[in-house]
């Protein structure tokens, strides 16, 4: 699945700021993100990083950093390993053989919030149901 795929809509408390099933990659390194989340929150000319902070459903903060490789004509944006993976086990991503998703929103207080989900083994109308968890 491309990393630019969107896998759920819109968000009832919130804006979304992107959202995507999570690759062997994300589960085990870093997060690799869509190039469009560098339109809400650029990288200052110049720099190769900057804080990116959110909240879990629980309320806890993770101070996450969005860098950026430059390969090819376009910067490739993803979250670095330290704080990522540390997410990534506190909320039980990880697992080879269930799908797993997450989604990046701003909710309606103006705060960045970071929900992980899983995929249902039904579907609604054909499209897979992604449950927080």
């Amino acid at each position: 699945m491309s990393h630019s795929k969107e896998i759920i809509g819109d968000i009832s408390n919130g804006a979304k700021v992107f959202s995507k099933q999570l690759g062997k990659t994300d589960k085990s390194h870093q997060l690799i993100l869509p190039t469009k989340v560098l339109e809400q929150f650029p990288i200052q000319k110049g720099f190769y990083e900057r804080d990116f902070t959110a909240f879990d459903g629980k309320g806890v903060k993770w101070d996450f950093v969005l860098a950026i490789r430059h390969t090819g004509e376009y910067d490739k944006p993803f979250l670095r390993q330290s704080k990522w993976h540390e997410f990534v086990v506190a909320h039980d991503l990880y697992e080879e053989d269930i799908d797993y998703g997450i989604v990046f929103y701003i909710n309606n207080e103006g705060k960045m919030q970071v929900t992980g989900l899983r995929r249902s083994p039904y579907t609604l109308l054909g499209q897979p149901i992604w449950q927080q968890i």
